[in-house]
């Protein structure tokens, strides 16, 4: 197993693509631990993983000594983070740039941006200290080429671009590596609820030339891969899975509801 005796430590761990990346760093042999906002997610979490090497916590991104307290307790129980997975985020309700509202715009860039170089840091020095370790990076695609309706999201998400690299040539002297992942629309995670609805799947299908979304399975495929050994020359990158999306026209998000098609 590539992972056996690792480490791994998955912010937003305990459900959607967190919970499937961590099902698949435990197949291949690594001890997992997770962090949720929510208390029920991290029960259903522990239940479902009794018996297994994990730890969860319920602990938020945004809160400094949360963070530093999660680590300390991982640090204390396993002596070392191997892999640290940045996938905590949220998205911006639909809105027009200039109908944004200042606490949604405040609330992306406070989780998206500032908790995840929260999380980076406090787990960042141990790395350096230790002179090992890896940290993922989750964006998504439209960081680079923009989506309409989603400014507070992108805006947020395209920071970490920038956060990866000057990460990565900072700390990479001291063993600890980083990279960011720019996936496109994924069946599952934050779309869950899109794509319940068949016009919602198909317009977000016809948004990529393979003409579908992206199955989980290709998302942690690619994270366990820039987890390995093989990958460890990739560094300060920011890699897009998307399915061919760039570059390519399609209908915004914004004008499909605005237009009525969703329902």
């Amino acid at each position: 197993m590539r992972f056996q005796d690792k480490i791994v430590f998955i912010t937003g761990g305990a459900k959607g693509i967190g919970k499937a990346m961590a099902e698949a760093f435990l197949a291949e042999g690594a001890s997992v631990a997770v962090n949720s906002r929510s208390t029920e997610a991290i029960n259903k979490f522990e239940e479902e993983f009794k018996g297994k090497n994990v730890l969860a916590f319920t602990a938020d991104i945004t809160n400094y000594e949360d963070m530093e307290n999660v680590a300390g307790k991982i640090w204390n129980a396993w002596g070392k983070v191997d892999v640290l997975i940045n996938n905590a985020g949220i998205v911006n309700p639909l809105t027009p740039s200039e109908k944004t509202k200042k606490e949604d715009f405040d609330r992306a860039i406070d989780v998206n941006l500032k908790g995840t170089f929260y999380v980076s840091q406090v787990f960042g020095k141990r790395m350096v200290e230790q002179k090992s370790g890896r940290i993922i990076n989750m964006i998504t695609q439209a960081a680079i080429y923009g989506e309409k309706g989603f400014l507070p999201y992108v805006m947020s998400k395209a920071g970490l671009m920038v956060m990866t690299r000057n990460l990565a040539s900072e700390w990479s002297r001291h063993g600890v590596t980083v990279v960011a992942i720019a996936p496109g629309f994924i069946a599952g995670g934050m779309n869950e609820g899109l794509i319940r609805k068949q016009a919602f799947v198909d317009f977000l299908s016809k948004k990529t030339p393979i003409g579908r979304m992206a199955k989980v399975e290709e998302i942690t495929g690619l994270v366990l891969f820039l987890a390995s050994p093989e990958a460890q020359y990739i560094n300060g990158e920011t890699i897009v899975i998307d399915g061919g999306m760039t570059g390519y026209t399609a209908e915004p998000l914004l004008d499909f509801i605005m237009a009525g098609k969703g329902k």
